[in-house]
C-alpha cells in the first residue's frame, strides 16, 4: 500500500495565469525515506500544502493510506500525519511546552512526554523559553518536535533542517531514522539540501517548474548518472595529449579541474567504459598515467544535469 499517493495534481495562482504546480503524480510506499527535490519555486512546498490542505488545488486527486481524501472537507485524516511546514507560524508568548499541549488538544492525540524530553535533549532545546526569545534554529527544533511527538504513520516535513547547524542536521536525521524504524512510518521530505537527501532518502522525486522530471531510487540515478575520473599523470605533457584526446574524440566529456598533473572530469556512461579502456591501454598505464580513480557522480551533479537541461540515459 502507498502512504500518500498523487494523481494529476494541479495547481494555479492569479486566476490561472501563473502555473505553480502542472499535472504531477507520484507515489510515496508505506515505510519509504521519500525525498522531494527542487529549488526554491519548483512546486515543493505548494505540492506539500495541497496535501494537507492547506491549498485549494485546481485539478487532481490525492490518497492517503490508499484511501481517496478531499484534503479540505475529509480533515481527520491529518491527526495521522507528523507535519512540519516550511514556515513556522509558533504564539510567540508560549514556550515550548505549552505549544506542545497545544497542539496535543488540536490533534487529539497522546503524547510519550518522555520522548518529547528525550528529544529536547538531544536537539539541545531549552523548553522554558518563549518563541520570541528563540533563534532561528530553535524555533526550527520546536517544529521537529512537533512533527515527532505523535504516533503518527505518516511525516511531512518540508525542509526539516532548515536554520539548523550541522550537528543539529546529523541528529535530526539519526533520530528519524530511529523512530522510522521503530515504527516503520513514512517519511516525506522536501529539502534541496542534496548531500542530506542522498545520505538518508531511498527515493527522490525531482521536480522543476511545476513538473515532475524523474522519480527513481538513489542508487538508481547514480547508476546512470555522470561518472568521475580523477587522473594522476607522469607530467603536464602527458595531461595535456590526454586531454587533447577527451576533446577529440568524447563530447560527452566536461573537464571540471586541471592542475600541474592531476585531472578532473565527468563523462556520460556509454562512454565511461570506452575511457577506462583507453586508460588501461599499455600505451597509456605506467608511462603517462600514474593512478586514476573512477567513482560515481554525486547527488548535486546529478541533479545540476536535470536542472541545466541535460539527460541522463
Amino acid at each position: 500500500m502507498n502512504s500518500i499517493e498523487v494523481k494529476n495534481l494541479k495547481k494555479y495562482y492569479d486566476k490561472g495565469s501563473v502555473k505553480a504546480v502542472d499535472d504531477i503524480t507520484f507515489k510515496v510506499p508505506k515505510g519509504a525515506r521519500f525525498g522531494f527535490l527542487g529549488p526554491n519555486g519548483a512546486g515543493k512546498t505548494t505540492t506539500i500544502r495541497c496535501i494537507m490542505g492547506f491549498l485549494h488545488k485546481d485539478a487532481g486527486e490525492i490518497y492517503i493510506q490508499g484511501e481517496k481524501i478531499d484534503p479540505i472537507k475529509n480533515v481527520e485524516y491529518r491527526n495521522n500525519i507528523g507535519y512540519l511546514p516550511g514556515e513556522l507560524g509558533l504564539y510567540k508568548n508560549m514556550n515550548a511546552m505549552q505549544l506542545f499541549k497545544h497542539f496535543m488538544k488540536l490533534y487529539d492525540m497522546e503524547i510519550n512526554w518522555k520522548y518529547v524530553e528525550e528529544l529536547s535533549n538531544r536537539l539541545e532545546l531549552n523548553l522554558d523559553r518563549k518563541m520570541n526569545e528563540l533563534s532561528k534554529g530553535n524555533k526550527q527544533k520546536v517544529g521537529v518536535i512537533s512533527a515527532l511527538m505523535g504516533k503518527f504513520d505518516i511525516l511531512i516535513m518540508d525542509e526539516p533542517t532548515s536554520g539548523l547547524d550541522p550537528l543539529m542536521q546529523r541528529e535530526f536525521y539519526q533520530i528519524v531514522k530511529e523512530r522510522q524504524e521503530e515504527s516503520n512510518c513514512t517519511v516525506f521530505l522536501s529539502s534541496h539540501v542534496l548531500p542530506e537527501v542522498e545520505n538518508f532518502c531511498d527515493q527522490v522525486a525531482i521536480i522543476r517548474n511545476g513538473k515532475i522530471i524523474e522519480i527513481s531510487s538513489v542508487q538508481e540515478l547514480k547508476d546512470k548518472s555522470l561518472k568521475e575520473f580523477e587522473l594522476d599523470f607522469t607530467s603536464n605533457s602527458a595531461m595535456n595529449e590526454f586531454m587533447s584526446l577527451l576533446r577529440n574524440e568524447y563530447s560527452g566529456v566536461s573537464i571540471k579541474y586541471s592542475m600541474g598533473n592531476h585531472l578532473l572530469f565527468t563523462v556520460p556512461p556509454k562512454e565511461s567504459r570506452q575511457l577506462l579502456k583507453v586508460i588501461s591501454d599499455t600505451t597509456w598505464d605506467g608511462d603517462f598515467i600514474i593512478d586514476f580513480t573512477i567513482k560515481h557522480s554525486s547527488l548535486d551533479n546529478i541533479f545540476m544535469q536535470y536542472y541545466k537541461g541535460g539527460e541522463i540515459k
